[in-house]
């Protein structure tokens, strides 16, 4: 529980401190690279198909639809599979997720793009970029749960595409400033390596006695 507290309290700090920096900056309300960046995507439109899955990728970074993904799967390895550690570990990730993001854009609280009309999944405060944050910590939690338990080597091909593609679909709809999803990236990589730290840790300390996925 104390790794778990010192691995949150680091990442809060991390993306609070990026996001502080940045807002006394020209960059706050978007800096010419952000702004030029943008307008790139906004003028290369996507093929009908490839337009609609940039509308639908953030489903696959949100809690909207993965934490209850997450709790039954939670619960699945819990009761049928009685892989308790990997449950809370996932439950942990995702939780931990969720809250670091509004309380950053709270506190915070940065202004949206306004170059385009914004589409797509969003809501309230543009920093830190919460798709980000989420698929960085927990798809790259399961490959990595996966590599110990399996010894599969295919989830880390499909965790960085997920997250690619969800952080392409971010700027595409233009609905976050590059600078969010760089801290996003940012807060998502300290919390995988923070969370994935305390479990391990806690694994040696129980002498290997719990399970990972």
């Amino acid at each position: 529980m104390r790794d778990i507290l010192i691995g949150y309290a680091f990442t809060w700090l991390v993306g609070y401190g990026y996001g502080l920096g940045l807002s006394h900056t020209s960059a706050w309300v978007g800096a010419p690279w952000e702004r030029h960046l943008l307008t790139w995507f906004h003028s290369r439109a996507l093929p009908g198909w490839a337009d609609a899955l940039m509308l639908y990728m953030p489903y696959a970074g949100t809690n909207l639809t993965i934490l209850p993904i997450v709790l039954l799967l939670g619960l699945w390895l819990w009761k049928a599979r009685e892989m308790v550690l990997s449950a809370v570990h996932l439950l942990v990730v995702s939780i931990g997720s969720l809250s670091l993001n509004p309380t950053m854009k709270y506190l915070l609280d940065r202004p949206r793009p306004n170059l385009f009309p914004l589409r797509g999944l969003y809501n309230w405060a543009s920093y830190p970029s919460g798709h980000a944050i989420l698929t960085v910590a927990l798809y790259f939690t399961v490959a990595m749960q996966l590599r110990l338990r399996k010894g599969w080597r295919w989830p880390f091909a499909v965790a960085p595409v997920i997250v690619l593609l969800t952080c392409y679909s971010r700027l595409y709809l233009a609905v976050h400033w590059p600078t969010d999803v760089l801290g996003g990236l940012l807060i998502g990589l300290a919390w995988l390596a923070g969370s994935w730290i305390a479990f391990t840790r806690y694994v040696r300390a129980t002498r290997g006695e719990a399970h990972v996925l």
